[in-house]
């Protein structure tokens, strides 16, 4: 019974630093000032453009990262919890993830050639609320086949 506790302790202390990464990470993507965020941008463009066979504009990468951070940081918050609680809580996960990506946007007033942007809070939310549904459902799976062995 002692290193189920312990498989639990680093469980949740390993999700809690995935999610901090990703607080910080979004923190740090959001501090960079028009020009930075621009080139990091191009630079993940001209990579994905040499990966692809057809091209890929900016704004499409741009998009797409602010949808993948949060969707990332929606699942891991849900598997935060799950670690904590041992029970799934979808509702407050995405809520604080929201959250998150509300004051991340409001961050952005205050860095040089940013600007808080509505549509990037709905791509934010669409981010979360996808990433919340693939961890319901990699959750709904694993329990099932927990329950189908403890049967056999």
């Amino acid at each position: 019974m002692k290193n189920k506790s312990t498989f639990k302790k680093i469980y949740f202390a390993v999700s809690l630093i995935i999610v901090i990464a990703l607080l910080v990470l979004i923190f740090y993507l959001s501090h960079e000032t028009g020009k930075e965020s621009t080139e990091t941008s191009g630079f993940f463009t001209n990579f994905i453009n040499f990966l692809l066979p057809f091209p890929v504009t900016e704004d499409v990468i741009r998009t797409l990262a602010h949808f993948s951070e949060f969707a990332c940081l929606s699942f891991f918050m849900n598997n935060l919890f799950v670690s904590y609680k041992d029970k799934l809580t979808p509702v407050i996960a995405c809520t604080l993830s929201f959250l998150y990506a509300i004051t991340d946007e409001i961050h952005q007033i205050f860095v040089p050639e940013r600007a808080c942007q509505f549509q990037d809070m709905m791509v934010d939310l669409a981010g979360i609320v996808s990433g919340m549904a693939v961890y319901v459902v990699i959750y709904a799976l694993v329990k099932k086949v927990a329950t189908l062995r403890i049967e056999n």
